[in-house]
């Protein structure tokens, strides 16, 4: 840690937004070494880690439940093409040894030593040099799993990783994600071999969308260390972003428009003309002697030039009627502009009338905002005149969901719950337990897991194990009423939901 006299508080929260998944410093490399080797494609790499956001979907199951993973779900988490192509990526993984895919069951490599088929590992040995503790575990929340699955450049996805390396951490006792971390730009550039201005680009892409968050820190110290950067532990995708519409100059009350396309030069601008340019020294004067000579200074040409006017605040101005052949970052913000661009797309016969085909269209709005860090704009374009709706994936459209919703009937994109329908927090025996069974069952063991513990721990008795049973029993009965009642919220309001829940004890267990 850099020797500052400030202090940099870190953040920590039981867990992040819509839970982690606990991923190695080692594997996190491994992956992106293996795309820089040209082993697998940027394509391979999403789906990798699509299916460690599978995964972790079935996580409650109860032991005797069997998972079932389709290549439809996968497709909807990754978008593109899907078809031949993903079981093309699912070949590659399988056989470097990444991944091992079953439609009951999925497996991830979790050490180097899984990998197949790369005898010269000799560069990857070197990317590793500089990061201490490889076996270190990173909480990756499973809403950045989706935003790398989604269909991020390069680029991007490296900042993440890095991001995710130098700022994110986890304390097991008690069990905490600590977010906060000192990272530079230089530092992921060499790790990851990738160009550091692009770095610094997707850097404020992220800070655009609330995934990243910069501490204050002195100049000298940011030269030094880097910037202290927070991964958001409450991030979740923004429905809308929270740029803000730039403001036009304008002349006497008119917008000054920018020259059209036509009149636009590579040229540079013409300099500055003065009345009278280098007039008079600009030097500091020395004192005068008082029998020197007192010369007069000259200010016949400082008089002949009248003073400028002062300029006119810069006010915001309606902008030009939404294009389709010209589209600009306010129409992918503004719904109004861009259900004009629908229209406009419907009758060049992009695309169709039906309800449906608006939300395909809101949703690769959705898509292109998030994925286009460089020219959100030109993407979307270029979707929509290529007619690549198949691009979309299921967080575009939810996202495009809850904007249409929040557009058309004014209901807020998501009502929180009230405190009291909050799930409880797990002890840590009771965590411990949870995962357990959780991965004995997914193994395929039926005994008792009790013994199993105490084998390995006799600090474990029996009394503890069923006050973390009983306690984890309390709490998926919680769960199950919270899911109940969102599930009523998104039909009624909370407060019905409640009042739906207490209508009868048998309509409640049926809920349950």
């Amino acid at each position: 840690m850099p020797s500052s006299t400030i202090a940099y508080a870190t953040r920590s929260a039981r867990k992040p937004h819509g839970g982690f998944v606990l991923l190695t410093v080692e594997i996190l490399c491994l992956l992106w070494w293996v795309y820089r080797q040209r082993y697998i494609q940027l394509r391979d790499l999403r789906v990798w880690l699509a299916c460690q956001e599978m995964v972790a979907r079935r996580c409650q199951l109860l032991p005797d439940e069997v998972p079932h993973y389709t290549l439809t779900e996968l497709h909807t988490l990754v978008g593109g093409v899907g078809g031949q192509h993903l079981r093309t990526s699912l070949h590659r993984l399988e056989a470097l040894g990444l991944l091992d895919w079953s439609n009951a069951r999925i497996t991830f490599a979790t050490a180097t030593a899984a990998l197949r088929g790369v005898p010269d590992r000799t560069s990857f040995t070197a990317m590793c040099a500089p990061i201490p503790n490889l076996h270190r575990r990173v909480p990756v929340p499973r809403p950045t799993l989706r935003l790398l699955a989604l269909g991020c450049r390069a680029t991007v996805i490296a900042t993440i990783l890095g991001h995710l390396i130098r700022c994110l951490f986890v304390h097991a006792r008690p069990l905490r994600c600590v977010s906060g971390g000192w990272c530079k730009a230089s530092w992921i550039a060499e790790i990851f071999q990738v160009d550091r201005r692009r770095v610094k680009a997707a850097r404020r892409h992220l800070a655009t969308l609330g995934w990243l968050e910069f501490g204050a820190v002195p100049q000298h110290t940011l030269n030094r260390w880097g910037s202290y950067v927070y991964v958001s532990l409450t991030w979740n995708r923004p429905v809308h972003a929270t740029g803000h519409r730039p403001s036009m100059p304008t002349a006497g009350g008119t917008p000054i428009l920018p020259p059209p396309r036509e009149f636009s030069t590579t040229t540079l601008p013409p300099l500055s003309l003065h009345t009278e340019p280098l007039q008079e020294s600009q030097h500091q004067q020395l004192a005068q002697r008082p029998d020197s000579l007192v010369l007069t200074p000259r200010t016949a040409s400082r008089d002949a030039a009248p003073p400028l006017p002062p300029r006119s605040p810069r006010t915001d101005v309606p902008l030009p009627p939404p294009m389709l052949h010209h589209i600009v970052p306010e129409d992918l913000q503004d719904m109004p502009r861009l259900l004009t661009l629908f229209v406009q797309a419907q009758t060049e016969g992009l695309i169709g009338q039906s309800d449906s085909d608006r939300l395909t269209f809101v949703a690769l709005a959705e898509h292109a905002k998030v994925v286009g860090s460089a020219n959100p704009c030109g993407l979307f374009a270029a979707l929509v005149r290529r007619q690549h709706w198949h691009f979309v994936t299921d967080s575009d459209e939810d996202a495009a969901q809850a904007r249409l919703k929040q557009y058309l009937y004014g209901t807020p994109v998501r009502a929180a719950p009230p405190p009291a329908l909050l799930p409880p927090e797990l002890s840590p025996d009771a965590a411990i337990v949870r995962y357990l069974r959780t991965q004995l069952a997914r193994a395929g063991w039926h005994g008792d897991t009790f013994g199993l513990v105490y084998r390995e721990d006799p600090a474990w008795t029996r009394e503890r194990w069923d006050r973390a049973t009983a306690e984890l029993a309390q709490a998926q009965t919680a769960w199950q009423h919270a899911n109940a009642l969102n599930r009523l919220g998104a039909l009624t309001d909370v407060g019905d939901a409640l009042d739906l829940m207490s209508v009868s004890a048998v309509e409640e267990d049926s809920l349950v």
